[in-house]
C-alpha cells in the first residue's frame, strides 16, 4: 500500500498529475482543490488512497490527511464511488463540502458530476453526524450542534434561503449566530447571520 508520496511534478493533466519520486512517476488522480496548488516541476507530498480493482491499481491524492479523510468517509456511502468521491472534491471545496453535509444541502451535493438527487440526500443523511469529525473547517462540529435538532435554527436557515442564500451558507451562519448567543430569539438569530454573511 502506498500512504504518501513526495516528488516532483513531471507534468498534469486533469484530472491526473505524474509525481516523480526516485526516477519513477506516479500517475495520481487528484481533486480540484488539490490540483490548484500544483506546479510543473514543483515538490509535492500527497496524502495517498491507493485502489486496487481485478483491472486497475489506482491512486487517489490529496493535499492533507483530512481531504483524504473526508474522501475515505464520502465512499462509505453507498452509491459513492472513488470516482463519484472525487467528483464532490473536486465540485466543492473542502469546507464547503463539510457545510452543505452539515445543512442537509443536496441541491448543492447533486451539482457534482455524477451525483444524483437520491444519492445526494443519501450523502446529507448518512454523514451529517460524522462528518465535523473530520475536521476539515474549524467550528463546523459546534456548527452542527448548534443547528442539530433546533427548530429555531431551521425556521432561521429556511428565512435565509428564502432570501436567495445558499442552504449550506445559511446553515453554516445561522449555526455561527447561535454558537455565539445561543440564547438569541428567531429575529436576532437572522439578523446575526446576515451579519456573518455580510462579513
Amino acid at each position: 500500500m502506498i500512504y504518501k508520496l513526495s516528488g516532483v511534478i513531471d507534468y498534469i493533466e486533469e484530472p491526473a498529475v505524474v509525481v516523480n519520486t526516485g526516477g519513477v512517476g506516479y500517475g495520481v488522480l487528484v481533486p480540484t482543490s488539490t490540483l490548484a496548488g500544483l506546479v510543473v516541476g514543483a515538490k509535492v507530498e500527497l496524502f495517498i488512497e491507493t485502489v486496487v480493482r481485478e483491472d486497475a491499481f489506482i491512486l487517489y491524492g490529496f493535499a492533507s490527511k483530512k481531504e483524504k479523510d473526508l474522501f475515505n468517509l464520502l465512499t462509505t456511502v453507498q452509491g459513492v464511488g472513488p470516482k463519484a468521491g472525487l467528483s464532490l472534491l473536486s465540485s466543492l471545496k473542502p469546507s464547503e463540502l463539510v457545510g452543505a453535509i452539515i445543512a442537509g444541502d443536496s441541491a448543492s451535493l447533486s451539482r457534482a458530476p455524477g451525483i444524483g438527487g437520491k444519492t445526494a440526500s443519501r450523502i446529507a443523511s448518512e454523514l451529517r453526524e460524522k462528518v465535523a469529525k473530520v475536521g476539515i473547517s474549524a467550528g463546523l462540529a459546534e456548527m452542527a450542534a448548534a443547528i442539530s435538532g433546533n427548530a429555531m435554527a431551521a425556521d432561521a436557515i429556511s428565512a435565509l434561503v428564502n432570501l436567495g442564500y445558499p442552504r449550506a451558507a445559511a446553515a453554516q451562519a445561522v449555526g455561527e449566530a447561535l454558537s455565539a448567543s445561543p440564547s438569541a430569539t428567531l429575529n436576532e438569530t437572522i439578523k446575526s447571520a446576515l451579519a456573518n454573511l455580510a462579513g
